[in-house]
């Protein structure tokens, strides 16, 4: 049999959950005092990254890594935007709209497709880097 101090939180949750409190007080007692010390530990370690990261983690349980602002996840995440939109307008211009447009003449079909498509990964680089740069700013002044 397990010691009570190898069990997980959650497994101290439901134990404490399915007791009677009237018939064992003194199990009681060492589940709430087991679950009271684990989540001190938790906070603790919380703490620890808190210090180590400059910002509280984003999952109180410790479980799930955290997520960096990297200058990878910023571009990631403005070519789900800003480059989704680029693909959309190439789309657009494949079917004869006047939505691109390159050395100042409208272009159509799948000329305009791949112009979108360059255009809207060249902006999401761009946009990506100038708030990657901004975050990092911001972070010095924050620390100052």
């Amino acid at each position: 049999m397990r010691k009570v101090e190898d069990y997980t939180i959650r497994e101290l949750q439901e134990a404490i959950m399915g007791i009677d409190q009237d018939k064992n007080p003194e199990k009681y007692a060492e589940l709430q005092t087991e679950i009271s010390r684990k989540r001190a530990q938790v906070k603790e370690l919380n703490d620890q990254i808190s210090e180590l990261y400059g910002s509280s983690p984003t999952n109180s349980s410790g479980s799930e890594s955290l997520n960096q602002f990297t200058f990878k996840r910023c571009v990631l995440a403005s070519l789900c935007s800003i480059g989704a939109f680029w693909v959309l307008i190439g789309l657009l211009g494949i079917f004869g709209l006047g939505t691109v447009t390159a050395n100042d003449e409208q272009v159509h079909g799948m000329k305009a497709l791949v112009t979108a498509v360059f255009g809207g990964a060249v902006s999401s680089l761009v946009f990506g880097f100038m708030v990657w740069v901004g975050e990092k700013v911001l972070r010095l002044f924050e620390n100052a």
